[in-house]
């Protein structure tokens, strides 16, 4: 415990040195013009900015800038001295923030390693890797007008799934489980909330909140719609399988229908929190714009209907995911240890 303790300060202060470094000491390695602002004078809705240049041939030189202000940050960026920013001519674009993300994205993977040790590593690999499969396929979706969101999500589902269980478990029986547990629960959650959609032509589904894509809103509603579902039956399924193991590796003696009716029980506990989870998850999002809807006079039905259709839709999405991996985990556990007897 003390060695871990140790080892946690350690590895936190080298974390916060290199942070700080990266941070105010980074600029020479970039293309793009950085500047340290140093003042800031607000006049109406403008900010008047001083700074002095950091990288590139006009090193050392100070520069002017004007950028718009609000004071809800709304459409514009507060700008502050010390803060370090890109710039392009005269436009100030944004701020510099790589330190802090090298913090964040540090601290986690310690955390994980102190907390899981090797699984916490893998799981921070597939992290990694889900996260640059999604990105380049939004990326190639951008680019290609004719790309299959929908089908290459479905792709994504597959993979994102496979590299979550067989990177930290491994290619075994129980992650195979898992994995054909999760997948029946994806497929057959998604396609009630598909076919259902398709039944009642999307009536009451206010796509309006997706109005600033240059692509057709319902392919990547139902991309996001499957995506959604795929953590929240993956994190569901993998609860059940790994509670009802370490039941069994606890209690020897204990049968397949105890275990089965153990695991119904965790089952049932662990649905209701969840949905709660995505209940919270997916309409906190939403609820500064619903404020802001309210404030300038929309009526309270009409603003419901309009931001929170398609987050219902999500919800109820991932709840079908939820309580559908129950009863299909234990039925994949069931007959996996049938077999074995």
């Amino acid at each position: 415990m003390r060695q871990k303790i140790i080892l946690s300060v350690t590895g936190l202060t080298l974390i916060i040195i290199i942070s700080i470094g990266i941070q105010f000491n980074s600029a020479s390695l970039y293309p793009n013009s950085i500047a340290k602002i140093n003042r800031v004078t607000i006049e109406e809705n403008s900010q008047k900015i001083e700074a002095t240049v950091l990288n590139g041939e006009e090193q050392g030189e100070k520069r002017f800038f004007i950028a718009p202000y609000q004071e809800n940050e709304a459409e514009s960026i507060h700008f502050n001295v010390g803060n370090q920013v890109f710039f392009n001519e005269d436009e100030v674009l944004e701020k510099k923030r790589d330190g802090f993300v090298f913090f964040m994205i540090s601290l986690l993977l310690l955390t994980l390693l102190l907390v899981g040790g090797k699984v916490g590593l893998t799981t921070f690999i597939s992290v990694i890797l889900n996260s640059g499969a999604l990105f380049l396929m939004v990326f190639y979706y951008r680019t290609l007008p004719s790309f299959p969101m929908l089908q290459m999500m479905i792709v994504y589902m597959l993979f994102a799934v496979a590299v979550t269980l067989f990177l930290i478990e491994g290619i075994q029986k129980n992650s195979l489980q898992k994995f054909l547990a999760t997948i029946l629960t994806i497929l057959l959650a998604f396609s009630i909330c598909y076919f259902t959609m398709e039944m009642l032509q999307d009536k009451n589904l206010r796509f309006e909140s997706l109005e600033g894509l240059t692509r057709p809103y319902r392919p990547v509603f139902l991309s996001s719609l499957l995506i959604g579902t795929i953590g929240a039956s993956l994190d569901t399924v993998v609860s059940v399988f790994s509670i009802l193991e370490e039941i069994e590796v606890k209690n020897r003696f204990i049968t397949l229908s105890e275990l089965v009716e153990s695991g119904k029980t965790v089952g049932t506990d662990v649905s209701g929190t969840m949905v709660n989870v995505l209940i919270c998850s997916y309409f906190s999002g939403s609820v500064p714009m619903f404020l802001l809807y309210l404030f300038n006079g929309w009526p309270f039905a009409h603003a419901v209907e309009m931001l929170f259709s398609l987050e219902a839709l999500r919800v109820l999405c991932g709840g079908f995911g939820i309580l559908l991996s129950i009863p299909i985990s234990l039925g994949i556990f069931y007959l996996g240890r049938r077999k074995m007897e």
